[in-house]
């Protein structure tokens, strides 16, 4: 499980860089990072996102990306669809 202080730098940052790329456009975001077009997003396109945030290293990156599918992946079926991507960043923020 995530501390509270990884789970305010994960908010932040994917806010951030969902609001200078996408211009605060989550499904957007969502969209890009589903880089396959399947609707959900893999643990390694999640991993693209986290870089792109400025989210972990090259060393931990799947730690996090681990973590995050443990938490996010409300179905547990290995991806993330929008309903559970929306769970975590509202799109109405």
């Amino acid at each position: 499980m995530a501390s509270d202080d990884q789970r305010r730098e994960l908010d932040e940052k994917v806010t951030a860089l969902v609001a200078a790329r996408f211009g605060g456009d989550f499904r957007a975001a969502f969209r890009h990072y589903d880089g396959d077009g399947d609707g959900v997003i893999s643990k390694d396109e999640l991993k693209v996102m986290l870089s792109d945030a400025g989210i972990g290293s090259g060393l931990t990156r799947w730690a996090w990306a681990n973590g995050i599918m443990n938490e996010v992946d409300a179905n547990r079926d290995g991806v993330i669809d929008w309903a559970e991507f929306e769970a975590v960043f509202p799109s109405d923020r």
